[in-house]
C-alpha cells in the first residue's frame, strides 16, 4: 500500500513538471509570435521580458539574436545569418524558432541569401537589456568558443535548479573541449554544495578530480575550508587537491623536458650548417645567423607569392613550397659569400670575422629596408593547435614539426658526411686541407659546397622558426652566440657533439628558467660553458690520434 502510494505521488509529479513544460512552451510560442509581429511596442517589450523570464533553451538563439542585433524574417519565419559573409557577400542562414537549424535550398545545399533579401527585425536598446541578466545562460549556445568558455566562468556557484538544467543540456552539446572542462568544472562545483549525503558529495568531488580543470585544485581546497559538508568530506576534497597539484608539477616536468627538446632541435638545426663550415674552413662565420634570416624571410616572400601572385590565400602549400626554397637561396647567398670574401681570409681568422661581421651588418639593413621591422608568416593549418596528452599537457603541432625536421635533416647530414664520396671528401679537407690538394681533392670546390649546404641549413632552420616567432631584421643575432656555444662545447665538425651539445643546452636553458627568470638562466648556462672549457677545451668529442696534435 505504501509503495503504491510512493508510486502514485512520483507519477503525479512526472505529470505535472511534463505539463508545465508544455505550458512554458505553448507560452514561448505566443510570446515569440507577439514579438515577431507585435501589435504595439508594449506588447513587444513584455514578450521579450517573458521570454527571458522563461529561460526556455529553445528560445536562446532568438534572444541571441536579439542582443546581436542580427534578427531578420524570411517568409515571416524569424532567421539569423553567419558572423562572416562569403566570398560573394552573402551569408548562410539560420532558423530560429522553434528549431535552430542551418536552411537549405532545394538541391540541399545551404541556403546563401544576402542581407537585402532579408527583412531586418529593429528591436530598441531598452528591449535588448531586459537580456543582460540572462546574457550568460544566452552566451552557452553562442558559436564562438570563447564566448561559452567565459559563460560557464560567469555561472560560477549558481544554486538555482533551473540554470544547472540549462547548464546540462548546453554541455551535452558542447564540442570544444577546454569550454567543456571548464563547464563541467562549474556543474559539479554547484552540485557539490547541494549534496545530501557524503557519497554523493564524495562522487561530485571525484568527479571534479577527474575532470581536472585549471580551478579543480581551488575548488576542491575552498570547499575543504568552508566546512560546509563534515570533516570527512573536507579532509578528502584536500587530499584530492593535493593530488591533482602533484600531477600537474609531474606534467610541467614533462612540458619542460619537451620545451628543451624543441629548443635543442632549433639550436641543433642552426649549428649543424656551422659546425660543417667552421670544421672545414676554420672560420668563424658571424654571418650564420642571417642566413637564417634569409631563410625566414625567403619563407614569407614565398607566401605572399601564393597570396598575391597565384591567388591562393588559404592553403598550405606555401609552407611545403618554402622549405626547399629556404634551403637553395641561403645556400645561394652562403656560396656567394665564400666566392667573394671568405676564399681570400682563409688564413686570417681575425679579417675573416671582422668581414662576416661586417656582411651580417649590410644583411640586416638590406633586410631592414626592403621588410621593415616586423613581419610575420602565416601558421599552416596542418601545424596550428596541438596534440592533447592530458588535460593539462599539450604538445604544439609546430614544436612537434620542428623536432621531426631536425632528425631528418641531421640523417641527412649523416649519411651525406658518412655515407657519400662528397662526405668523405669534405672529412678529408676539414682534417688536412694541404693533403687533401695533393691527393687531387679540389679543395676550393668542397669548400663552395660546404658553405652551400651550411648556409641552406640554417636557411631551413629560419623557415622553420617562421612556425614559432615573428620574422625580424636581427634575428639571426638572437640564435649566432648560442649557434657558437653548440659547435664550441660539442667538438668542432662534430656531428655527435652538434647533437649532444645542442640538446644539452637547451634542456637546461628550460630547465634553469623554471626556476630564474630568461636572463639568469643564460648566465648560468654561459657560466656552466666557461667552466666547462676549462676542462674539456676541444669539446665533448675531440680529434683523437695525431691530427688532434697538429
Amino acid at each position: 500500500m505504501k509503495i503504491s502510494l510512493t508510486l502514485r505521488w512520483i507519477l503525479a509529479g512526472c505529470i505535472l513538471l511534463f505539463q508545465q513544460t508544455v505550458a512554458a512552451q505553448d507560452s514561448a510560442s505566443i510570446y515569440t509570435a507577439q514579438l515577431l509581429q507585435p501589435v504595439n511596442d508594449s506588447v513587444r517589450t513584455h514578450a521579450i521580458g517573458r521570454l527571458a523570464a522563461l529561460r526556455i533553451p529553445a528560445t536562446f538563439p532568438l534572444l541571441m539574436a536579439i542582443s546581436d542585433k542580427k534578427l531578420y524574417l524570411l517568409d515571416r519565419k524569424a532567421v539569423t545569418v553567419d558572423s562572416k559573409p562569403s566570398a560573394e557577400g552573402t551569408y548562410r542562414l539560420y532558423s530560429l524558432y522553434p528549431d535552430n537549424i542551418l536552411l537549405k535550398n532545394s538541391s540541399g545545399q545551404p541556403l546563401l541569401l544576402s542581407l537585402s533579401a532579408l527583412q531586418t527585425v529593429d528591436i530598441p536598446r531598452a528591449d535588448r537589456l531586459q537580456l543582460a541578466p540572462i546574457t550568460p545562460l544566452l552566451n552557452l549556445y553562442s558559436s564562438d568558443a570563447q564566448k561559452r568558455l567565459l559563460a560557464y566562468s560567469q555561472l560560477k556557484n549558481t544554486g538555482d535548479s533551473s540554470v544547472q538544467l540549462i547548464l546540462q543540456n548546453a554541455l551535452a552539446k558542447e564540442t570544444n573541449a577546454d569550454a567543456r572542462r571548464t563547464g563541467k568544472d562549474i556543474l559539479y562545483g554547484a552540485k557539490l554544495y547541494n549534496a545530501t549525503n557524503a557519497a554523493v558529495a564524495r562522487a561530485y568531488i571525484d568527479s571534479i578530480t577527474d575532470n581536472w580543470s585549471d580551478n579543480a585544485p581551488q575548488l576542491l581546497r575552498t570547499y575543504a575550508s568552508s566546512g560546509f559538508f563534515n570533516k570527512e568530506m573536507a579532509t578528502y576534497a584536500a587530499e584530492k587537491a593535493v593530488s591533482l597539484e602533484q600531477r600537474y608539477d609531474r606534467l610541467q616536468r614533462v612540458q619542460n623536458f619537451f620545451s628543451g627538446l624543441s629548443l635543442g632541435s632549433i639550436l641543433i638545426l642552426i649549428a649543424l650548417g656551422l659546425s660543417i663550415v667552421y670544421g672545414l674552413a676554420g672560420i668563424i662565420n658571424m654571418a650564420h645567423g642571417e642566413f637564417m634570416m634569409i631563410g625566414a624571410y625567403t619563407t614569407y616572400c614565398t607566401q605572399l607569392f601564393f597570396t598575391n601572385v597565384l591567388g591562393i590565400p588559404q592553403t598550405d602549400l606555401f609552407f611545403v613550397a618554402a622549405l626547399p626554397v629556404s634551403f637553395v637561396i641561403a645556400g645561394a647567398m652562403g656560396l656567394l659569400l665564400e666566392r667573394l670574401v671568405i676564399r681570400h681570409l682563409y688564413a686570417k681568422p681575425l679579417e675573416s670575422l671582422l668581414a662576416t661581421w661586417g656582411v651580417s651588418l649590410i644583411l640586416v639593413q638590406t633586410a631592414r629596408i626592403l621588410f621593415g621591422d616586423l613581419t610575420a608568416v602565416k601558421t599552416p593549418l596542418l601545424l596550428s593547435g596541438g596534440w592533447q596528452v592530458s588535460p593539462h599537457l599539450t604538445l604544439p603541432y609546430n614544436r612537434l614539426f620542428i623536432i621531426a625536421l631536425t632528425l631528418v635533416m641531421v640523417l641527412l647530414t649523416y649519411f651525406m658526411l658518412y655515407r657519400s664520396r662528397l662526405g668523405l671528401q669534405i672529412r678529408a679537407v676539414t682534417q688536412n686541407r694541404q693533403m687533401s690538394a695533393c691527393l687531387g681533392i679540389e679543395t676550393k670546390r668542397i669548400a663552395a659546397i660546404t658553405f652551400f649546404i651550411g648556409s641552406g641549413l640554417a636557411g631551413l632552420a629560419g623557415c622553420a622558426i617562421t612556425l614559432i616567432g615573428n620574422v625580424v631584421p636581427d634575428m639571426g643575432q638572437t640564435y649566432i652566440v648560442d649557434s657558437f656555444l653548440v659547435v664550441v662545447t660539442g667538438g668542432v665538425g662534430k656531428l655527435a657533439g652538434t647533437i649532444v651539445s645542442g640538446l644539452g643546452i637547451g634542456f637546461f636553458t628550460k630547465v634553469l628558467e623554471s626556476f630564474f627568470q630568461a636572463v639568469y638562466g643564460k648566465v648560468f648556462i654561459l657560466v656552466f660553458i666557461m667552466l666547462f672549457m676549462q676542462y674539456k677545451p676541444k669539446g665533448l668529442f675531440p680529434d683523437k690520434g695525431r691530427i688532434a696534435e697538429d
